[in-house]
């Protein structure tokens, strides 16, 4: 079904563009076989989802429709809850390992290179008292401090980051439920 809806998807992008897009840039577009494409748009006209048209003789046009479109909207309903609950459990990682790391007398966290998750970690720090920095990756690393390594730094960063004492955020979100 998510395989469905993600075909729904491109489907939908596809014919925003070009509103007569044929069977065929519609398979491109999916990166599929046009037979393929076929088969997906018949069970989808059956689903209730499509709309199909008839131009002329040879030419079909299709269209989403109120179906369609709602699938669609409750994907992203979805991934959104499914995002929202990730990130709290981040969050709450984060203070339990941070609050930790205070009662051992750290007082601040900082953050060298970048991470897509910073605004979890800053948020983290201000909920449990903790200072937060952000640094590049050649900073000079403190051992006074709770030191990560942000998930976009180049291997070989990475790698002297974790080397020097900092922590990965993979390994530390790795294994979250």
């Amino acid at each position: 079904m998510d395989q469905d809806l993600a075909t729904l998807q491109v489907i939908s992008e596809t014919l925003k563009e070009d509103p007569q897009a044929s069977q065929r840039t519609l398979a491109k577009k999916a990166n599929m076989s046009l037979g393929m494409m076929n088969a997906i748009l018949g069970r989808f006209v059956e689903r209730g989802w499509i709309m199909l048209t008839n131009v002329n003789g040879r030419k079909l046009a299709y269209a989403l429709n109120a179906e369609g479109i709602t699938e669609l909207a409750n994907r992203g309903k979805k991934f959104a809850l499914r995002t929202f609950k990730l990130a709290n459990v981040y969050s709450e990682t984060f203070c339990k390992k941070f609050l930790e790391a205070k009662a051992d007398g750290k007082t601040k966290v900082v953050l060298y290179g970048d991470s897509y998750i910073k605004f979890i970690i800053k948020y983290a720090c201000s909920e449990v008292g903790m200072t937060f920095e952000h640094r590049e990756t050649t900073a000079k690393i403190l051992t006074d401090e709770v030191c990560l390594a942000g998930e976009l730094n180049d291997d070989d960063v990475q790698k002297l980051l974790i080397k020097a004492g900092c922590f990965s955020l993979v390994n530390m979100v790795q294994y979250i439920k």
